[in-house]
């Protein structure tokens, strides 16, 4: 193991463990908003973006909020080269139970733009392919709010469902006289992303303010 990984591992474990002790309950009551970021998880659609959120305190037991994101994904797969840019927006809802454990509902739009190159004997093709998938989220976790507004949270299980989906692939050259069969490799590429979108995930953490 890395110095760093011991080093991520030994500062995540202090922060969880001070802030067990913490009345989040009370700090979350007396707070107006969160800025704050989803930094890792295994998560498909986080580990993609590192989205951005930005929540609203109502009272002790409910907030709301944003996430906003966007990232770059790559894939290679035979004679294929493809890169698309990823993008991840939703609104969510968390009701806590008691100081720190809660249940989160969102609903996530995951769209995705890029190129994908294919060679077949002499014949090289581009395409353009755009997924989009509009998602249900649902979790359980623990989030904690220190008295001077240090926001630490772990959504333990995240489940995802693909409410809709979409994907198209269209070829915009081809070289080489050949007759090309890239657009079904274009959508392929295209169902792989709203997989990534529509994936579960697990130990999603969030660290922010609040103030």
């Amino acid at each position: 193991m890395t110095l760093c990984k011991k080093l991520i591992i030994a500062v995540s474990t202090l922060l969880l463990a001070t802030a067990a002790s913490a009345d989040s309950a009370g700090n979350r009551d007396k707070s107006i908003a969160l800025v704050g970021i989803s930094p890792f998880g295994i998560h498909l659609a986080t580990l993609a973006t590192t989205p951005f959120k930005i929540g609203v305190f109502l009272g002790k037991d409910w907030m709301a909020g944003i996430d906003i994101g966007s990232g770059s994904l790559s894939a290679s797969f035979g004679t294929v080269e493809a890169t698309a840019t990823y993008s991840n927006q939703g609104l969510y809802g968390r009701y806590f139970f008691g100081s720190s454990f809660n249940v989160l509902g969102g609903f996530h739009m995951r769209n995705s733009s890029g190129t994908l190159t294919a060679t077949s004997g002499s014949t090289t093709s581009t395409l353009n392919v755009d997924a989009k998938a509009n998602v249900l989220t649902l979790g359980i976790g623990n989030h904690w709010l220190l008295d001077w507004g240090l926001y630490v949270g772990a959504d333990w299980l995240v489940l995802g469902a693909a409410m809709s989906k979409s994907s198209t692939a269209s070829v915009t050259s081809t070289t080489g006289g050949g007759v090309s069969s890239a657009k079904t490799d274009g959508e392929k590429f295209g169902d792989l992303l709203n997989a990534i979108s529509a994936a579960s995930g697990a130990v999603v953490f969030t660290i922010g303010y609040a103030f």
